[in-house]
């Protein structure tokens, strides 16, 4: 499976589209990932950037997964750029996947507004999407003793970035059900996480997609 990512820093950190493809192999599916980021751009601007066209008409993805950006996060910005990016993936015949991110550990209030906005774009244009910032909304409340930020209470630590991982890579694959967490080769266990951790955040993950994609 070829997969395209689009974003800024909540993608790129802790090499995060790195996990999915894991995620991927160890289903006995081959993966190769790209990606198209830089620190808080929009989906606005990537709509606008000759390397997103030419990579989505010409890189024979099987995946394009995009994400806005949390600061500055605007409705009416990420509808327009949304757009955009869907009739390209459309013309180009690939699946897009939208990446929602979280709210800062701060301002958690501001989740909200993102979910309402991904979830009526992506339920209007019948695409799936992956609620990430909804997984960390779940796991805040239930795992009170780990942390899922990094230090500057903006992006994701190795288990945000995982929770991240494993909530795209069941919005990516439809699978309905849990993986067994191999500890050999489970990209959390590799970065330090505990099997049992790995294995809840993996359950809280396939739930919320499951819930918001029906």
């Amino acid at each position: 499976m070829k997969l395209l990512f689009i974003g800024n820093s909540h993608t790129y950190y802790n090499d995060m589209p790195a996990m999915v493809l894991k995620l991927i192999e160890n289903t006995g599916e081959r993966s190769h990932v790209t990606m198209l980021t830089r620190g808080g751009v929009s989906l606005l601007f990537h709509s606008e950037e000759h390397e997103t066209r030419f990579n989505i008409r010409h890189g024979s993805y099987d995946v394009v997964i995009a994400q806005d950006r949390v600061s500055e996060f605007d409705p009416a910005q990420f509808v327009t750029g949304a757009g955009r990016l869907l009739r390209m993936t459309a013309e180009a015949g690939v699946p897009l996947v939208f990446y929602m991110p979280w709210a800062p550990r701060d301002h958690r209030e501001r989740q909200q507004a993102m979910t309402d906005a991904y979830s009526a774009f992506c339920r209007n244009n019948r695409c799936a999407w992956a609620p990430v910032g909804e997984v960390f909304s779940y796991l805040l409340a239930k795992e009170s003793g780990e942390k899922f930020y990094c230090d500057d209470g903006a992006h994701a630590n190795v288990a945000g970035s995982y929770a991240a991982a494993a909530t795209l890579f069941y919005a990516i694959t439809g699978r309905r059900r849990t993986i067994p967490v191999n500890e050999d080769a489970d990209p959390g266990v590799a970065a330090g996480m505990s099997p049992d951790l790995c294995r809840r955040i993996q359950t809280e993950a396939c739930r919320v997609v499951r819930l918001y994609n029906g």
